[in-house]
């Protein structure tokens, strides 16, 4: 077939006008879908950026925070002098730190110990409800600051009348805890 006969053919031109047209509109068609990609990734390089400076603002912050110095151990304990004081003390720490985080403190007990024996160590058990984020502030708070605290047991539950399935980003949680304080030992 000559190209004579080609362009005879009834085929050709209606072939040639949509490779004229098409083409072109799927390069558009590509262009678009790609400028749509680089916009989805610029807003996700955007959101991580944000959480970056947030990440980098609390180092920051913790960084600037003044360290006990290895003479200075008198920080790492409860001040108080007797067993009762000192669960006192605790309770009271406790109970700031679960409000800072958002939390609702609904129990603390603590072993009903003779303050006839000296104690080093008193633990409190505690019940609030609090979100998944404030527990997470709470744990952190009472595992890095000062005076020592240790996080002997964790149990936690979805609150009653919630799906154990359900989605949420901050749901609210039962949270049982069993923390522990140390007393300086006594030398008297």
């Amino acid at each position: 077939m000559t190209l004579a006969e080609a362009r005879d053919a009834r085929w050709f031109g209606p072939l040639a006008v949509a490779l004229c047209v098409g083409i072109p509109l799927l390069l558009l068609a590509i262009t678009i879908t790609n400028l749509a990609r680089w916009s989805a990734a610029n807003v996700e390089v955007n959101n991580a950026a944000g959480h970056l400076a947030q990440v980098e603002s609390r180092i920051r912050a913790e960084a600037g925070r003044p360290a006990p110095t290895r003479g200075d151990l008198s920080a790492l304990y409860l001040t108080a002098e007797t067993g009762s004081l000192a669960r006192a003390e605790l309770q009271q720490r406790l109970a700031g730190l679960v409000e800072r985080a958002g939390g609702r403190l609904i129990e603390v007990r603590g072993d009903e110990a003779p303050d006839t024996a000296p104690q080093r160590s008193i633990q409190l058990r505690l019940s609030l409800d609090i979100g998944n984020e404030g527990l997470f502030d709470l744990l952190k708070a009472v595992e890095t600051g000062l005076p020592l605290l240790t996080v002997e047991a964790v149990n936690i539950r979805p609150m009653s009348g919630r799906s154990t399935g359900s989605e949420e980003a901050n749901p609210a949680l039962r949270v049982a805890l069993a923390i522990r304080g140390y007393r300086r030992e006594s030398t008297q």
